[in-house]
């Protein structure tokens, strides 16, 4: 089926209770661009994981509609299933039975030819090829998501869902997985919507994210786009190291500028809040002082900063 965005949600609303009292997710709306990573980020509570649940047929929404691959999530979850791949947190598997068998259990529901070989070209691609007729019991937590990663793309599907994916693997494992998720969206063309805690994470692999609250869309954007929202609304800090000059003169003055904020002065490093850019002002009336710059440079907002800024903490 021909789609122009993988995903598709409008006014998504998912509210429980006896009488829809608490509101899960309220009134979403956003689209996911083809061969994207988008990374869909918020504090515990925010209505992350039950967003996904309603997108591959989990749970139903209250409100508003949404697609997957052109399918409506509500009438069409038959089709989603057979072209989407789910790495769910916590994920579920038949411990009892080894990584080939389970394998062959997720790859019964669909139609795959040459199944054996490619269960054995998953498991090689993600390392598991010496534990493949290990029981899944005895898999490690980092062995476990691997697996899991195995488990969704089983068949071959155009759109996949990570719940975070990297949780509870040691660092090494988290960098493999984080690099066979860009291999697999830059290589095979496929659509990654990823749920994750770890800012690093998403700011590394994602192209776009989409910050939720208490269930609303705060921001969508590229990380650059998320730092400019931030930057209209907070101001610019840029970071400075003077000599010929005292820092407390500089700080002094720069403060007497129209759009300067604050000053502030730490180990020898004089941090300057502004309200808009305004570097040529500040490089100016240092030099008219006679003070040398040795470092001017913006105060670089990782996304750590830009989600909590965005949400007000």
């Amino acid at each position: 089926m021909e789609y122009e965005y993988p995903i598709i949600v409008n006014e998504l609303t998912k509210k429980f209770g006896k009488q829809n009292e608490i509101v899960a997710v309220n009134s979403l709306s956003f689209k996911v661009n083809k061969g994207e990573i988008f990374g869909f980020i918020g504090p515990n509570g925010a209505g992350k994981t039950t967003t996904m649940k309603m997108l591959i047929g989990l749970l139903e929404p209250t409100g508003g509609e949404g697609h997957v691959a052109g399918f409506d999530i509500v009438k069409e979850i038959i089709n989603i299933r057979q072209i989407t791949g789910v790495l769910p947190e916590p994920a579920g598997y038949y411990d009892d039975l080894t990584a080939r068998q389970n394998l062959r259990f997720y790859a019964s529901f669909y139609d795959i030819p040459d199944k054996e070989d490619k269960i054995e070209k998953l498991l090689e691609l993600l390392g598991l090829s010496d534990a493949i007729d290990q029981k899944l019991g005895g898999f490690s937590t980092g062995m476990r998501k691997r697996f899991g990663l195995a488990q969704a793309l089983i068949n071959d599907p155009e759109i996949i869902f990570l719940d975070e994916p990297t949780s509870g693997i040691d660092p090494k494992g988290a960098q493999m997985m984080r690099d066979l998720i860009k291999k697999l969206s830059r290589e095979n063309d496929v659509t990654i919507f990823l749920s994750s805690h770890s800012m690093s994470e998403v700011e590394e692999i994602c192209n776009r994210i989409a910050v939720i609250e208490k269930g609303k869309l705060l921001a969508v954007g590229t990380v650059e786009e998320l730092q400019d929202m931030v930057r209209e609304k907070e101001g610019v800090q840029y970071i400075l190291e003077i000599s010929d000059i005292l820092l407390q003169d500089a700080a002094d003055k720069l403060n007497e500028i129209d759009g300067v904020h604050e000053t502030c002065i730490s180990d020898d490093v004089l941090y300057v809040h502004t309200n808009t850019h305004m570097r040529t002002e500040i490089a100016k009336s240092i030099k008219l002082m006679g003070g040398t710059v040795s470092r001017f440079e913006e105060d670089r907002m990782d996304l750590q900063k830009v989600f909590l800024k965005l949400i007000g903490s």
